[in-house]
């Protein structure tokens, strides 16, 4: 049984407006524009993830892809785009043009970035191992542990 206090990606179905798009950009946003922005209970996401990834996007042009995948979600589950969503995502932009794109910690553009990235083994140094000692998902956290770093 998934998780129900943590982002599960299992939990609905993830939507890709436009693979080849999503793989240029590093991302695809319908992985966190399918959650709900709903009053924080306690018990599960309300969304705040969407809104922290949002306020780390560092390029204009991913955040018009998000606004973009925003608005096809909306049509197709026939409701209109969250004022909320799109609200954060214009606010960002406009950061980013006053402020520049990129990390400035780094002085890297953000294609520059993903390129970096990519060269870089970027293999996890913690896996989950269920009672029988197999590997398990990240998204199965239920009854996992922490094996010692590989």
């Amino acid at each position: 049984m998934p998780a129900t206090s943590q982002h599960n990606e299992q939990a609905t179905e993830v939507p890709n407006l436009n693979a080849e798009e999503s793989d240029r950009l590093g991302e695809n946003p319908g992985r966190f524009l399918v959650e709900e922005l709903t009053a924080d209970d306690g018990d599960g996401t309300t969304g705040e993830l969407m809104l922290a990834r949002i306020r780390g996007i560092v390029s204009t042009e991913l955040i018009d892809y998000w606004i973009g995948v925003e608005r096809w979600l909306a049509m197709h589950q026939d409701r209109e785009p969250r004022d909320r969503v799109i609200d954060a995502l214009e606010e960002r932009k406009a950061e980013l043009e006053e402020h520049g794109e990129g990390l400035a910690q780094t002085g890297m553009t953000p294609a520059e970035r993903r390129e970096a990235a990519g060269e870089r083994d970027a293999e996890s140094v913690a896996v989950l191992v269920g009672e029988d000692g197999e590997e398990v998902s990240w998204s199965r956290q239920t009854g996992a542990t922490v094996e010692a770093s590989r």
